[in-house]
C-alpha cells in the first residue's frame, strides 16, 4: 500500500504552528562554516568548449569520504537512469559556504549512484518526493539516497561521520540541525527550480525529531524552511561533542514548510549499500 505525506502528517492549530515559528527561526547562513562537509552539487549545460553557461539544477549533499558525497536519490536517479551524462551537462561540487557559485570552488562530478530502491524517473521537477506520482513520500521501503564521486579531495574538508544505527530510535525529541544549499523561496508547482534567485549559500536550521516512521523514513518537525536545492543535506546530532550525520534531507513540501520527511542514514542495511558503492572509490 502507498503511504502519503497526508496520511501521517498531523493537523497543525494556527496558534501550534505560530509558536513553532517563534521557537525554530529561519534558516541562518552557516558564517563561520560550523558545517564545511555539507556542500552544494550543481548541473551545468556546457558548451563546445567545456565552459559552462548555463545552471540547470543543484542540490545539497555530505562528505563522507575523502572523494564521496551522499545526497538525495531522486537528485541522482535520473543521471542513474541514463547510465551517463550527455556531453553537454557536467556536474561539480563546491563547499564554499558563502557562494557555491564561485567557479574557483568547483570540484568535478566523476560518477554518482542512486540507491537501488529508487524508481528511475526523469528529470526534476517530475523526480520529486513533493510529486506523489513517482517519488510517493515516506513509501515503505523507498530509499532515497545517492552517492556523488569528486575528482579529488576537497581540501581541508574533514568528512563527516555516520551516526551508528538506530541513533534515531534512541534520540527521542532532541533537537538537531539541518545544513543545506536551498532557495529561502518556493517554487512554482510543476516548474524547475529557478537557478536564477538561487545564491549558493549554506544555510542551517534547528529542527527536532518528531517520529522514526520505519528502516527508511523520519520526521523532523514543522515549519521545515526546508526548500528547493535543499535536497540531500545533512541532518546532525549533536553527541559527545560530535556532529554525527543521522539522515538526509528528502522532502519540504511544496511550501517549503508543512513537510519534513526524510532519509535515515543511521540503519545498518543504508551504511552497508553506501560502503559496498563507496569502496571502489574511496
Amino acid at each position: 500500500m502507498r503511504l502519503t505525506t497526508t496520511s501521517l502528517q498531523l493537523a497543525v492549530p494556527a496558534t501550534l504552528a505560530l509558536a513553532w515559528d517563534v521557537a525554530f527561526a529561519q534558516a541562518t547562513i552557516d558564517l563561520e562554516n560550523r558545517y564545511p562537509s555539507v556542500g552544494a552539487i550543481m548541473v551545468w549545460r556546457v558548451d563546445s568548449a567545456g565552459k559552462p553557461v548555463e545552471l540547470r539544477g543543484f542540490a545539497s549533499g555530505i562528505l563522507i569520504g575523502e572523494r564521496v558525497m551522499v545526497t538525495a536519490g531522486h537528485f541522482t536517479a535520473p543521471a542513474t537512469a541514463l547510465g551517463s551524462l550527455p556531453p553537454s551537462i557536467r556536474m561539480f561540487a563546491s563547499f564554499s559556504p558563502g557562494d557555491a557559485r564561485d567557479a574557483s570552488s568547483w570540484i568535478p562530478v566523476l560518477g554518482h549512484a542512486t540507491h537501488p530502491s529508487m524508481p528511475h524517473c526523469p528529470p526534476p521537477p517530475q523526480c520529486d518526493p513533493t510529486d506523489d506520482s513517482l517519488v510517493a513520500p515516506l513509501e515503505p521501503g523507498i530509499a532515497d539516497v545517492g552517492l556523488v564521486f569528486l575528482a579529488q579531495p576537497p581540501r581541508g574538508v574533514k568528512p563527516a561521520r555516520l551516526a551508528a544505527p538506530g541513533t534515531l530510535e534512541r534520540s527521542g525529541n532532541a533537537p538537531m540541525t539541518i545544513v543545506g544549499y536551498g532557495t529561502t523561496t518556493p517554487r512554482e508547482r510543476g516548474t524547475p527550480p529557478d537557478t536564477g534567485i538561487w545564491d549558493g549559500k549554506r544555510r542551517v536550521r534547528t529542527s527536532t525529531l518528531r517520529r522514526v516512521v520505519d528502516e527508511t523514513w523520519a520526521l523532523w518537525s514543522i515549519p521545515s524552511y526546508v526548500c528547493s536545492g535543499d535536497s540531500g543535506g545533512g541532518i546532525f546530532l549533536e553527541a559527545s561533542g560530535e556532529h554525527v550525520l543521522v539522515a538526509n534531507v528528502s522532502d519540504g513540501g511544496r511550501d517549503c514548510r508543512r513537510h519534513n520527511n526524510n532519509n535515515r542514514l543511521d540503519t545498518g542495511t543504508i551504511q552497508d549499500w553506501i560502503r559496498a558503492v563507496a569502496a571502489p572509490r574511496r
